[in-house]
């Protein structure tokens, strides 16, 4: 991960994920294990509608768009071109579950320049066991052209773990483990 904030969201997640033997609940994140980065977490609400809400957005973010982002539905936000690449990252994170790391661009409104930026999604659980949370945080390589969004954002590379992956390693990991032993 190119990021100490990327790193400690991850790394906190992959250690509920260890501990519980699957996706961690939302309730089960502490948020101080997350003090590096909590100004550049968001967290997504599922709704059977199919647009995501806006749970919590740090302080970058609600810099980045130039307001106060909870409670916001994804397609409020969002323009018609944008909105795509961001239910795309979604879909895959909660749809497949994976976890995705993306390295992209955003154009922000009125500007002649983009932004380069990291953002890291991961899954969440409800509380009744269902995906129904996105986790992510979101590392703006500068604060230029923050205030109006993105007028349109691409993906320069794409990383997604399918956590089916994982769980065949840890499957493997442990027969190995009990092997040896």
């Amino acid at each position: 991960m190119p990021d100490a904030k990327l790193q400690a969201v991850a790394r906190h997640w992959a250690t509920l994920y260890y501990a519980t033997g699957g996706i961690p609940r939302l309730r089960d994140i502490d948020a101080l294990q997350l003090r590096l980065a909590l100004a550049d977490i968001w967290i997504l609400d599922l709704h059977d509608d199919g647009m995501p809400r806006i749970r919590l957005a740090g302080e970058t973010l609600a810099d980045w768009f130039g307001r106060c982002l909870k409670g916001v539905p994804l397609d409020v936000i969002y323009n018609a071109e944008t909105l795509p690449v961001v239910q795309g990252m979604v879909q895959q994170v909660s749809g497949t579950p994976a976890i995705l790391l993306q390295h992209a661009r955003s154009l922000p409104t009125n500007r002649s320049f983009t932004v380069p930026f990291h953002r890291l999604a991961l899954p969440l659980r409800n509380d009744n066991d269902a995906i129904g949370h996105v986790l992510g945080v979101s590392v703006f390589s500068s604060r230029d052209g923050h205030g109006h969004g993105a007028e349109r954002t691409s993906i320069e590379r794409e990383w997604v773990y399918p956590l089916a992956m994982a769980a065949a390693e840890r499957t493997t990991t442990e027969r190995t483990a009990a092997m040896v032993a």
